[in-house]
């Protein structure tokens, strides 16, 4: 199954957010990213970079990034105890599909 196929688009970049929010985003992709920050300026109808621009639609506070962090910590201990491998891509489905179930179901933020 594809994650985004018939999906929001915006699912796509709120897991690129997440996975660098926790130091895991590539650096290929993070490439991609920064060279559509002008196309997501002009849909957006906005400034700033590919991550303040997805922070501005989702209406995240500051602390975002650090709490993503605080519970991706609290991810991998949970795995290390049960003896499981703390895969970043589980995480960011697990944590998206949980507080997100809108992005995932296809519909609009706004």
């Amino acid at each position: 199954m594809d994650r985004y196929k018939n999906t929001n688009h915006l699912l796509r970049l709120l897991d690129c957010y997440l996975l660098d929010s926790i130091g895991e985003l590539g650096q290929e992709q993070l490439q991609t990213l920064v060279s559509l920050e002008p196309m997501l300026q002009r849909a957006w109808k906005s400034e700033g970079t590919w991550k303040q621009l997805i922070e501005e639609q989702m209406n995240f506070q500051p602390t975002v990034p650090a709490k993503i962090r605080t519970f991706w910590l609290g991810y991998i201990k949970a795995a290390e105890v049960q003896g499981l491998p703390a895969l970043p891509i589980d995480f960011v489905v697990s944590f998206v599909d949980q507080n997100f179930p809108h992005l995932v179901g296809g519909e609009d933020v706004h």
